[in-house]
Parts: C-alpha cells; sequence; structure tokens
C-alpha cells in the first residue's frame, strides 16, 4: 500500500504535492526565533554596564562652585576655605553706612533711597585693596556705581568696589587676585559727591559690610 502511494506521489507534478505539516511549519521558526532574540539584543543594548541609566550632565552645566571648590590643595582653583583672610579695602573712616540715606543726584543720575553698601572717605588715587582672595568678573564702566570691580570669592559671596578712577583698574575679568591685590584706585566716578570707595558684599543680594566683616575679624 505504502509502495503504491509512493508511486501515485512521484506521478504528479510537484506544484500539486501535498506538503506535510512539518514541512509547513519549518519556514516559520526563523521568523518565531528573530521575534524572540531581535528584543533581547536590542535591550541588552540600551542597558549600560551596571543596568542602571545615568543621565548624561556636561561640565558647563555644573554650577562653577562644584567645578572649583576649596584651596588648591583639594583641587580647587580660587574658591575659599575656612582659612582665608580678609582686609579692609582701604584704611579710611566709614563715611556713609548701609541703610537708609538722602538721595544724591549729579550729571551721571541720581542714588536710590538706601544705600546697600558703605563708603570709606578715602582721598582719590588711594590704593583699593581685593578684602579677600578671590576671581575677577567684572572691571569696567558701571553707570551710576562709575569705574567698578568685581571679586567672586565662591560660595556665593562677592565684593563689589565702585566710584573707582577712571583707567585705574589693574586686574581685568578671570584674574585670581589675593587678600590685599591693589584692583583699582580711589576715585569719583559715577553717582557721587566727592572721592570715596563704596564696598559692597553681595550673597545673592547686597547685605551689610559691617557685620559681614566683623564676623572674619575684620571693624570697619
Amino acid at each position: 500500500m505504502n509502495h503504491l502511494r509512493k508511486l501515485l506521489r512521484d506521478a504528479l507534478p510537484a506544484s500539486a504535492r501535498p506538503v506535510s505539516a512539518r514541512r509547513r511549519r519549518m519556514p516559520l521558526r526563523p521568523l518565531v526565533i528573530l521575534g524572540i532574540a531581535v528584543p533581547a539584543l536590542v535591550g541588552i543594548a540600551a542597558l549600560p554596564a551596571h543596568g542602571i541609566v545615568t543621565p548624561l550632565v556636561k561640565a558647563e552645566e555644573v554650577a562653577p562652585a562644584q567645578l572649583n571648590a576649596g584651596p588648591a590643595t583639594n583641587g580647587g582653583n580660587y574658591m575659599h576655605d575656612a582659612n582665608a583672610p580678609w582686609i579692609r579695602p582701604v584704611t579710611a573712616k566709614v563715611t556713609s553706612p548701609y541703610g537708609p540715606r538722602r538721595v544724591i543726584c549729579n550729571t551721571v543720575g541720581c542714588s536710590n533711597t538706601f544705600h546697600d553698601g558703605v563708603d570709606f572717605g578715602s582721598a582719590c588715587g588711594t590704593p583699593i585693596k581685593a578684602i579677600s582672595p578671590g576671581r575677577v568678573t567684572f572691571s569696567g564702566n558701571a553707570g551710576s556705581f562709575g569705574e567698578r570691580v568685581i571679586i567672586d570669592h565662591g560660595s556665593g559671596v562677592e565684593s563689589l568696589y565702585g566710584h573707582a578712577q577712571t583707567g585705574s583698574q589693574k586686574v581685568s575679568v578671570g584674574d585670581l587676585v589675593k587678600a590685599g591685590t591693589i584692583i583699582a584706585n580711589v576715585g569719583a566716578t559715577g553717582v557721587v559727591t566727592g572721592c570715596h570707595l563704596d564696598l559692597k558684599i553681595r550673597i545673592s543680594v547686597y547685605i551689610d559690610p559691617g557685620p559681614f566683616l566683623a564676623a572674619r575679624g575684620i571693624a570697619l
């Protein structure tokens, strides 16, 4: 009987011969294997070495305090450490303290009714010293504040020196200074009534320089 079936099957053209269930399933196997293997491979490729997704952070997106914090011995470059020295910018007495005051006007403009710094009554040409180590972030004309220098001391602390003599700045943006570095000379630029240095301390907002420096051993 089997021999007769074989003869009949061989007598039929190839297109009319029956295909076994086993052979019909064969072409599907590679597709099934691919359907399982490809997603697995893609998943493996998408995972980092330890299976944890870590976002990339560019250097410019990191706050400068994080990049430069600490003294040079700890890999920093200009940020303060606990032992950073503080000094007076000039030896003269304070002639206008922090707080409310009368409005001052001249050809440049008018001042505010609140003085957010302290004025030292130094003569024009007196050297102005940086009050602590830091990096210069501004050196130029600031309108009503006159010729000005700003120093970043790290940890969000800045010192600002206003009304300097025109062209007397001795530092440029990016310069690193020490406590006592001469940065400019006292002048009478901007909204002023005479020669003096206006010192401001800014920690996001302006604060009273008197208590700030007193806490660091400097009496104004």
